[in-house]
């Protein structure tokens, strides 16, 4: 009986074993007779967001790409990403962004290649003693949330992705939603560099305000957000030599004295590409919201020409051909008109326009691609409220939509911007 027994328990064990190994011969490496293990086809990556109208600002990636290789200075491009709070639970704003979809877009940036940087070799690569490879990102967070300890460093660490902290020092304190000292230590020693976002964190009119006092006050504010943040950070952490802009708030008088106070890089708030004849202190860099993922889309989409200096028309810097019809339909700014940097909205009234499938209608600027517009069913109004002042010298607009006849239909037309004119508004980027 036990013979029997062991009889049958060998021939279950034999079948389970040819179910589980494939039955093809071992390939052996000619040259270590090593195992050569077939390795199956990774899968592509997902992408952020699964909008068919988006692809044309969506990159095409190679799955697992390999390691890119450094290419001559000229060449490389350098997507800067602003982040600031964030979130597995409150409710999304521009300022905070949901835990899981900042794991999402670091995932993508290892998918798709493109290469993260430290700020110190951006700054390397922008002196002339290092090259990069052509496609390349710099994690920036600004202001010390304490969410940037308990949710975003776990996943750059994990991904042994490098990135910088843009600290203001009055906000340094550990109490409630800040960072402490320790916890920016331990960051530092994990991979992040330290910047300065003043001391303070002033608004506009805090700046304005002093201004009207005369030259003397605004050098002493200058030196009391500027230089006072680079003395206290550099006494906490080792020394400090780049800075943000609160607010992408920048003047002359701050340019002239920021050289003094040892920064060799300094960053604003609006998006483009970096190279290396970008001014070293207004670097370019795109703010990811939490409430609008195609700006993370614009910034690792490497195909996109740099912001400003072309459109899909190929006319010049944001601008179209002479005998470009206008519209038919009011819009603003108008045709041609020159607009001061902080223009509260990009909008075209369509209510004349008859047989309008408003479900169609679509926005794009040149330099952001297609922007989350807004359209009123009932005004036949499409609006786009711009997240950051402009400073590009001009910007065209495309509004598509279809007639309830499937016919489609354009109209496009562009204005310039005057980077000397009065700023009538606060940025609501901090």
């Amino acid at each position: 009986m036990k013979a029997l027994l062991r009889v049958l328990v060998l021939t279950l064990c034999a079948a389970v074993c040819a179910q589980e190994f494939d039955p093809q011969p071992m390939n052996l490496d000619p040259l270590t007779l090593d195992a050569v293990v077939p390795v199956a086809e990774p899968e592509p990556p997902m992408p952020l967001e699964s909008d068919a109208e988006e692809e044309d600002y969506a990159e095409e990636v190679e799955p697992e790409a390999q390691e890119a290789l450094d290419v001559p200075r000229d060449q490389t491009r350098v997507a800067v990403l602003g982040y600031h709070n964030f979130s597995k639970t409150a409710k999304v704003t521009q300022m905070l962004m949901r835990t899981g979809e900042f794991r999402e877009q670091m995932e993508y940036l290892r998918r798709a290649g493109i290469t993260v940087i430290s700020m110190q070799e951006f700054l390397e690569w922008r002196l002339g003693t290092r090259t990069l490879p052509a496609r390349c990102a710099l994690i920036t967070l600004d202001d010390g949330w304490k969410s940037v300890y308990t949710d975003a460093y776990p996943i750059l660490k994990e991904y042994g992705y490098p990135f910088t902290l843009f600290l203001y020092t009055k906000y340094l304190t550990g109490l409630g939603d800040s960072l402490k000292p320790e916890q920016v230590k331990e960051m530092q020693a994990n991979g992040a560099t330290i910047g300065s976002h003043s001391v303070s964190h002033l608004y506009p009119s805090s700046w304005k305000k002093t201004e009207k006092q005369g030259p003397e006050a605004y050098a002493a504010l200058v030196d009391a957000e500027l230089g006072e943040s680079q003395k206290k950070l550099s006494e906490m952490f080792g020394p400090v030599n780049t800075y943000c802009y609160p607010g992408g708030y920048v003047t002359p008088g701050m340019l002239e004295r920021m050289p003094g106070y040892g920064y060799v890089a300094a960053f604003t708030v609006l998006p483009g590409k970096v190279t290396v004849t970008e001014d070293p202190l207004q670097i370019h860099r795109y703010m990811i919201f939490g409430n609008d993922s195609s700006i993370f889309r614009r910034a690792v989409d490497f195909r996109v020409a740099q912001l400003g200096t072309g459109v899909t028309t190929g006319a010049s810097p944001g601008t179209l051909p002479a005998d470009t019809p206008a519209p038919p339909f009011a819009v603003y700014p108008k045709p041609q008109e020159t607009v001061a940097p902080d223009l509260p909205e990009i909008t075209a009234y369509l209510s004349g326009v008859a047989g309008v499938d408003i479900s169609t209608v679509q926005m794009k600027v040149s330099g952001f691609g297609r922007v989350p517009a807004k359209v009123d069913e009932a005004t036949r109004t499409v609006q786009w409220v711009l997240p950051c002042r402009i400073y590009m010298p001009n910007l065209s607009v495309h509004v598509t939509w279809k007639s309830t006849d499937g016919k489609g239909h354009k109209a496009e037309w562009s204005f310039s911007v005057d980077p000397n004119a009065p700023i009538q508004t606060e940025n609501t980027i901090p």
